[in-house]
């Protein structure tokens, strides 16, 4: 027999066992290949899913209860260690699965970059997508102690 797992902190709190019927999908993109400071963030989706438990599941401004919500954790995906290009490939090879099936993807990162394939598989979904940015730095450079392409530059200077 399975023990429940909404409390457990090895899903996000509350999260629905049925995939078919969710309409969001929550995946952990465990990726910090690139960080130019500390690495660490690939632990985030589990630090995440961890501090979730600590949520109130009801907010008075909202008059909503997140039980109210349909939503499936599917856990991490498995991207190869040290290797971005292709770790990149496998996170908008699942976006765009998960898009195909009709669900709303939320992902957990991981570093900056892993927003980028996210925002591509999203703007061929959905052409008239606009992108907000909000963060403490621009993440604007042409590029990083020599690197160019996959750094954790890129999502914002190139996403499309």
């Amino acid at each position: 027999m399975k023990l429940d797992q909404a409390y457990s902190g090895n899903v996000f709190i509350c999260s629905s066992e049925d995939y078919a019927a969710s309409k969001a999908v929550i995946y952990g993109m465990p990726m910090d290949y690139t960080v130019s400071f500390r690495p660490g963030s690939r632990f985030g989706p589990g630090r995440i899913r961890e501090a979730s438990v600590g949520l109130e599941e009801y907010s008075p401004y909202l008059d909503k209860s997140i039980l109210d919500l349909s939503y499936f954790d599917a856990g991490d995906l498995l991207l190869p260690f040290g290797n971005a290009s292709r770790s990149l490939e496998v996170i908008g090879e699942y976006v765009r699965g998960l898009l195909a099936d009709g669900k709303f993807p939320v992902g957990l990162g991981g570093e900056h970059l892993v927003t980028w394939p996210v925002i591509q598989a999203m703007y061929e979904k959905h052409p008239d997508l606009a992108l907000i940015h909000i963060d403490a730095h621009a993440d604007l450079r042409e590029q990083y102690e020599g690197e160019i392409l996959y750094t954790r530059l890129q999502f914002v200077k190139r996403p499309l």
